[in-house]
């Protein structure tokens, strides 16, 4: 009796740590984008941040908000979108950090029209910035979610990318990929990626 008691009790411990050693329930491929105004000081009008999300998850979106496959989202639909499925919901815990020149700039992400291909759902935002480019410094941006239950990482193709320029091959080789060690999470095992823009005059 004492050793089934002990099996027991073992088997529950097992159980209750699951959650904390299992994978996460949600997978992101994001990427983010500049939108330049090029005339002379250069200027970063603002950035977009799309977020992909999974197909178990896409589907969920898809279903409460059939408008997103037709692209009929009013702003009141995108707001409830953002506040149930987006960064605006109670129930994430992504943090976004955007630095310039090593400094903070603190960043207000409003939807955009979400896209889907039908199977997964692209949340888009875009991050006014208004930063003036005076000399060459760097443009950093990550996201990450802290908790068990969002895998972020930076997608393969267009992780980085601009928009409103006349020849974005100009920009080629301006973008890197880096880790931000000064933020672990998973217990210290996992660093936040960063989309990082080195940025000229």
């Amino acid at each position: 009796m004492a050793l089934k008691r002990v099996l027991l009790f073992a088997t529950l411990g097992i159980l209750l740590t699951l959650p904390l050693q299992g994978h996460p329930h949600e997978w992101v491929d994001w990427g983010v984008g500049l939108v330049l105004d090029e005339k002379k000081p250069v200027k970063v009008v603002s950035a977009l941040l799309e977020l992909t999300w999974d197909e178990w998850f896409s589907s969920l979106v898809l279903m409460d908000f059939p408008g997103v496959a037709t692209n009929k989202l009013g702003a009141a639909d995108l707001s409830q979108l953002d506040t149930v499925y987006g960064l605006a919901s109670s129930q994430r815990q992504i943090s976004l950090l955007v630095w310039y020149q090593g400094q903070s700039v603190k960043v207000k992400p409003v939807m955009q029209a979400p896209r889907t291909n039908g199977k997964t759902v692209t949340l888009v935002y875009s991050l006014s910035l208004g930063l003036k480019v005076d000399r060459p410094g760097a443009l950093r941006v990550s996201v990450y979610d802290p908790s068990y239950y969002t895998d972020m990482g930076i997608r393969a193709k267009s992780g980085a990318f601009f928009r409103g320029v006349k020849d974005p091959a100009v920009y080629s080789g301006s973008t890197s990929f880096e880790q931000d060690f000064n933020h672990p999470y998973y217990g210290g095992a996992v660093f936040p990626e960063v989309v990082v823009f080195s940025l000229k005059p």
